[in-house]
């Protein structure tokens, strides 16, 4: 897969192949540890495949994203999405976004750009409303409605505000999630993982691509790796 290629470039990167049950397909490691799913329509993945990575990601210590080129309509690049909760956007996109270049955050009715900090931004400089709602092509209405946060502007309409005050407009994206001490997903590279220190991810499988998927992950993740049969002997605690 190219895009595991050119994430290699950047960070440590485990793709897991053979098998097709699986909760995540590549575990990638930079300055911050990814579970990144890949599916060609992001509307075709439910709550419950949403909730498996997030418990994954969470035991690892890492974040959970979809990587798509799909939903109701194509997806554009530069843009980030949300399906329960979760980061979607484009390979490319991606990329983009390891190298700290500029991305936008959708939010909902479309590609509207959450900005915060308007008011302050404008005060700032000494801006009123009407001189920035022509610099940007807007009402002055509209302007009031993005210092208040009751509307969020376009692409282009976000792109000139940047360029007028900085990345530091938009919202970044970030991701919240409640702590998960230990999972059982049944799913490859691994069955069920445990918190600690440095996370025990378990097997119950020992078939070669098995083993070659949970070494290669644990690697990427700094876990320990284990295959058994049973969890006698094992703290899971």
């Amino acid at each position: 897969m190219k895009f595991t290629k050119k994430l290699g470039r950047s960070g440590k990167v485990a793709e897991v192949t053979d098998e097709r049950s699986r909760a995540f397909d590549i575990a990638y490691s930079g300055e911050k540890a990814y579970l990144i799913k890949v599916v060609h329509n992001i509307e075709s993945v439910n709550r419950e495949q949403a909730e498996t990575i997030k418990k994954c990601a969470s035991v690892v210590g890492a974040e959970p994203l979809f990587i798509s080129g799909h939903g109701k309509t194509p997806l554009k690049e530069n843009v980030v999405y949300r399906r329960h909760g979760i980061p979607v956007m484009k390979d490319k996109t991606f990329l983009k976004f390891m190298k700290g270049e500029r991305t936008f955050l959708a939010d909902r009715g479309g590609i509207k750009v959450p900005i915060k900090g308007l008011g302050h931004a404008m005060r700032k400089v000494g801006m009123s409303r009407s001189t920035l709602a022509k610099l940007v092509g807007v009402s002055v209405e509209m302007v009031r409605k993005y210092e208040k946060g009751m509307a969020h502007p376009g692409e282009k309409v976000a792109g000139r505000l940047i360029d007028i005050f900085g990345d530091g407009i938009v919202e970044k994206l970030h991701y919240e999630q409640k702590e998960v001490r230990k999972v059982y997903i049944g799913k490859a590279p691994f069955e069920m993982a445990v918190k600690r220190k440095k996370p025990i991810l378990i097997s119950f499988k020992s078939s070669p691509e098995r083993v070659k998927n949970l070494e290669a992950v644990s690697d990427v993740l700094d876990a320990e790796p284990v295959v058994t049969k049973d969890l006698e002997g094992i703290d899971l605690e």
